[in-house]
């Protein structure tokens, strides 16, 4: 992106409150007529000086940074005990990979298929771009499948088969039928838009951290290791208390990806995000929730704010896990027709009424599926809809306020305890070792040897899906 990152150093802002002035108190204002007593520079100013050089894009170039991201702040927000596991002891299911990730593979799909440089070209070309970066993707997929777990089964073989199928025939029918008709009055700036930035409070204080990860990410990088041993030189100690006294911590930032940044015929600026699903929303009812929604809101936020881009709001954009095919041809005619009207079956508008003028255009004279062809133009199945949240900046402004104060909870040492939910445990990862737990067993072996404890995660290596 080329938007610059407007930030102050660690030490232009305070990161936490401050103490009232006391007389005779180092570095507090001197009583009145009593002149100020300049301390001499030691040793450790001089250390200091060169670490408060850096700038919080500094930190973050080099990804010592503690980064929240919108998936640990609602596990935060559901189960303490689950985030503490997931997010605090990194322990993640062991689980064999599936032989496609079907959504990382149409992520690619549409990342090609938007890609600034290919817009308002031909759209067969982009077409088969899209299809072209679909297909690698799942071929890259199956390679790492097999070097992991040898030759795939069957059954394995025949489900990578039919999502090959499955997202070749969504593709073509997006890019065919749906792009023209909505891709309309915007244009691509950015796909796949990494971005993370520091979380400040009103007065634009940084929060900084000293947990154990953000302690473990110091210890071990350069920048860690050169102010620990000249400090040392410098001091000629061994600074068993070097965290505590001689370390502030390190910068805690917010982090995601959003998959499009377009800019429409106004100048203005939206977040697209992509969603395969196998149900869609109820229009009208279901997807209020978006005004709601904290993780493309707080990318607004983010945008804005840091990168002074005027997000007017965020585009969501949803694509049916299916594909229109004609309808079903009887084995015999019933009541007049060849073809069935089943409404279960994914179709469209136009291709039944296509395949009923060319296989079966008596019938179609006649009225036979007149009922079937008005219920399909007008509550037909859904491939794609999308819903356009407008944010203004007031909006914006709190979702940063409640950035920061949820981001305090999570890094100042909270209470940790379950929280248990109706509909959220019978799905939680956790639910055995949870159980084990309460229940005084030995939990920690379950934990041992159904989760392996990482050291990144999941969005520091996992590629980005439309799931």
């Amino acid at each position: 992106m080329s938007y610059d990152l407007p930030c102050a150093t660690p030490r232009d802002r305070h990161t936490g409150p401050r103490r009232p002035a006391h007389p005779g108190r180092r570095g507090d204002p001197a009583p009145a007529g009593r002149p100020t007593r300049r301390r001499k520079p030691n040793a450790i100013d001089g250390i200091r000086s060169q670490m408060d050089k850096w700038t919080v894009k500094d930190y973050i170039d080099n990804k010592l940074v503690h980064s929240l991201h919108t998936s640990e702040r609602r596990s935060f927000r559901g189960c303490r005990r689950r985030w503490n596991w997931a997010y605090r002891d990194m322990l993640y299911p062991v689980v064999t990979p599936k032989a496609l990730e079907f959504g990382v593979a149409f992520h690619k799909a549409m990342e090609i298929f938007y890609a600034p440089e290919f817009w308002a070209k031909d759209q067969e070309i982009m077409k088969l771009a899209a299809l072209s970066g679909f297909r690698s993707e799942c071929d890259m997929q199956l390679k790492r499948f097999k070097t992991l777990n040898g030759e795939p089964e069957v059954d394995v073989l025949v489900d990578y088969k039919e999502r090959i199928e499955l997202g070749t025939n969504m593709i073509k029918f997006y890019c065919e039928t749906i792009s023209p008709h909505y891709d309309q009055g915007f244009r691509p700036v950015e796909v796949e838009v990494e971005f993370e930035v520091p979380i400040t409070g009103p007065q634009g204080e940084l929060i900084n951290c000293k947990c154990e990860q953000c302690r473990r990410r110091w210890k071990n990088s350069d920048a860690g290791v050169k102010h620990h041993d000249d400090l040392q030189v410098k001091l000629n100690d061994r600074l068993d208390n070097y965290f505590e006294d001689h370390w502030r911590g390190l910068p805690v930032t917010y982090g995601g990806r959003l998959d499009m940044l377009a800019q429409d015929d106004e100048g203005r600026y939206w977040i697209f995000d992509w969603k395969t699903t196998a149900r869609m929303l109820n229009e009208g009812t279901e997807e209020a929730f978006l005004e709601l929604d904290d993780q493309i809101a707080s990318y607004c936020w983010a945008l804005k704010t840091h990168y002074n881009i005027p997000v007017a709001g965020f585009v969501y954009v949803e694509i049916k896990k299916a594909y229109p095919q004609p309808p079903e041809e009887l084995s015999r005619l019933y009541k007049g027709r060849k073809y069935s009207t089943n409404k279960q079956f994914m179709t469209t508008y136009a291709l039944a009424k296509t395949t009923f003028e060319q296989n079966d255009p008596t019938a179609l004279a006649v009225g036979l599926y007149d009922d079937y062809l008005n219920w399909l133009k007008a509550d037909g199945p859904r491939f794609h809809q999308r819903h356009q949240i407008h944010k203004n900046d007031h909006e914006i402004e709190e979702i940063g306020k409640n950035v920061y104060l949820e981001a305090l909870d999570m890094v100042n040492n909270p209470r940790v305890y379950p929280q248990p939910g109706r509909f959220t445990c019978n799905t939680c990862l956790f639910r055995q070792p949870c159980l084990g737990k309460n229940m005084g067993e030995d939990f920690e072996y379950t934990l041992s040897t159904l989760f392996e404890k990482k050291t990144q995660h999941y969005w520091e290596e996992k590629a980005a899906s439309t799931e």
